[in-house]
């Protein structure tokens, strides 16, 4: 595997993508994750594709993850031409993280809930150490194809759809230290309403502390799969999380949004969900303007179970809305994209900005005045907030300086200064937090 990694470094020259990481109002660790103590030590771990970006299976050639200390530019360039952990052997990139552990439903053997920590050895390789899997019972999920919500640091909720996208499965696991169980499962009583024949592949799924409710966002689609948003509508299912039932379904209204984004496979990945200190919860969306998809970001008030009225935190956009991520003090990281610049996984369109909450104005993220470049990578979560800094991510650029980099930005002073660089010849998908 080395060799391969070896030739894959040889070969391209790439770049590095995505946005941030955060979707409460806690410390959070990206990608869906219960979060990080600030006050515990932590890592990040750094994933890369080699050939072109992943995410949702994209990518065939392999993703591998390095572990280091910090990200700032004192640090020295991470390499992973011959070097680091490939994680797609047996795992997916796409993971729920909380504290030092990952859990997922594995590439391979896919008939089991896993969790498990990514070490480094003496000589300094990362390697995959199993702390805990549990098999399926009745309900059988797909890798990469569900969400998930903590209700507590020790109940996980995982929700996804059977193979036609007609029933909605759901289980609760209990995660106790090095153990980890199935304590229920069942079904969620979600009629799919004509003339419409399925909905969304997992959905996205989130816990609002407030009111102690499981808010489950999802769409009924005419068929299965990818499909235009402007041909589906979205649903707010609210859950009791004690047992599971279905206290309503809400019908969404189609002028704030028509689908949510990321909604094939959770926030295994990327952010879509995000909560204030009010308790006000935010969503990524979509909606089609002029025949193209782009963004939508509306609240959910705090005591309230609708949408709010004529509220869109990301107005006139020019594309595609893919992360979110709340900063504090009515501020938020996105991530997303100019449709004019193009739209594959792998165009040089998508940017970050800075977005006020109150009234809907946002900023290019820049470093000494500059803009940070447009980067590729559509499926990315190339960002981190943590203990009040926010980690960027950018992409390899065209000019033989432009590492791809990670750039910090001091949420409560807004100074920004650039950290770390990565070697070139890799796409850069991902940072994650996480505890030592």
């Amino acid at each position: 595997m080395k060799n391969l990694r070896i030739l894959f470094g040889a070969l391209v020259a790439l770049m590095l993508s995505t946005g941030l990481v955060s979707c409460s109002d806690d410390d959070d660790n990206g990608g869906g994750s219960g979060g990080t103590d600030p006050q515990e030590s932590v890592k990040f771990d750094l994933y890369v594709c080699a050939v072109k970006h992943g995410g949702m299976s994209q990518n065939k050639n392999g993703t591998f993850v390095r572990s280091v200390d910090a990200l700032t530019a004192d640090q020295p360039m991470v390499e992973f031409t011959g070097k680091g952990l490939e994680i797609t052997q047996s795992y997916t990139m796409e993971s729920i993280t909380k504290g030092k552990y990952y859990y997922q439903v594995p590439q391979s053997p896919a008939d089991r809930f896993s969790k498990f920590q990514i070490l480094t050895d003496a000589n300094g390789d990362e390697y995959v150490e199993t702390v805990a899997e549990v098999p399926f019972l009745n309900n059988t999920y797909y890798a990469r194809k569900y969400t998930h919500a903590w209700t507590d640091d020790q109940t996980l909720v995982v929700v996804g759809t059977d193979s036609e996208h007609k029933i909605v499965y759901w289980s609760k696991l209990k995660d106790i230290e090095t153990s980890l169980a199935i304590e229920a499962e069942g079904t969620l009583d979600i009629p799919i309403p004509e003339p419409y024949t399925a909905i969304s592949t997992s959905g996205i799924l989130t816990y609002r502390e407030s009111d102690g409710k499981l808010y489950y966002f999802y769409n009924a689609k005419g068929a299965p799969g990818m499909s235009v948003s402007a041909n589906s509508v979205l649903y707010t299912a609210i859950i009791n999380p004690v047992d599971m039932s279905v206290v309503s379904v809400i019908l969404v209204d189609g002028a704030l949004a028509e689908e949510t984004a990321g909604s094939a496979y959770g926030e295994l990945m990327q952010n879509t969900v995000m909560h204030d200190e009010e308790g006000n919860l935010y969503l990524a969306c979509l909606k089609t303007i002029d025949g193209a998809e782009c963004g939508s970001l509306i609240r959910m008030k705090a005591g309230q179970t609708e949408f709010e009225p004529g509220y869109n935190a990301f107005p006139n956009p020019e594309g595609k809305l893919l992360t979110v991520q709340y900063l504090g003090g009515d501020k938020a990281l996105a991530y997303s994209r100019d449709n004019s610049l193009g739209t594959k996984i792998d165009s040089e369109s998508h940017f970050y900005t800075i977005i006020d909450l109150k009234n809907g104005t946002r900023e290019r993220v820049a470093y000494n005045g500059e803009p940070l470049r447009y980067c590729s990578g559509r499926f990315s979560q190339r960002s981190a907030v943590y203990d009040g800094k926010a980690y960027i991510g950018v992409t390899e650029g065209a000019g033989a300086d432009d590492y791809p980099c990670v750039y910090i930005y001091d949420i409560k002073t807004g100074e920004m200064e650039q950290g770390v660089k990565l070697s070139k010849g890799f796409c850069f998908d991902i940072i994650r937090v996480m505890a030592e």
